[in-house]
């Protein structure tokens, strides 16, 4: 009986999704990285995350960079009158107390990506703050058209 539980606990945590960790620097906390996987030949990919300003002044996300990128932009995505339309950024303002979160249809990293992005890769990204400086974390890639970072079952 010990036995089939201890296979039971190991099954369900390789099927159960893993939560992303938070990284830290200075008041900036950075959580729940992902993106969508890519279709071959694709050039571009969408990076989303959560920012967390656990201080009493705005800060500002001001750089990123990976590897995996040529170049990383900020953007984000309106619907204006049923239309989507797409501007980039200089920056995004991380004011305290309320998450900035980066997701689908919203503000998103867009990345011009150097090779296909596959399902269930990770891999590192810097994020440049004006006060908290740089974080190093790592994105996990979810499945192409993915709405949320947790799979579903």
């Amino acid at each position: 009986m010990r036995h089939l539980s201890a296979a039971l606990m190991i099954a369900l945590s390789v099927c159960m999704p893993a939560q992303a960790a938070s990284t830290t620097a200075g008041s900036i906390a950075v959580e729940h990285v992902w993106a969508r996987a890519t279709p071959k030949g694709a050039s571009n990919a969408a990076v989303y995350l959560t920012l967390v300003n656990n201080g009493s002044e705005t800060d500002r996300l001001i750089g990123a960079s990976s590897p995996i990128a040529d170049d990383i932009q900020f953007h984000e995505e309106r619907d204006e009158n049923g239309v989507s339309k797409m501007r980039a950024l200089q920056a995004i303002d991380i004011p305290p107390g309320a998450p900035v979160v980066l997701k689908p249809s919203g503000l998103h990293l867009m990345v011009r990506i150097k090779q296909q992005l596959v399902e269930g890769q990770i891999f590192p990204l810097t994020l440049t703050f004006e006060k908290a400086g740089s974080i190093e974390t790592t994105a996990r890639v979810g499945k192409v058209g993915a709405i949320d970072d947790m799979p579903r079952m």
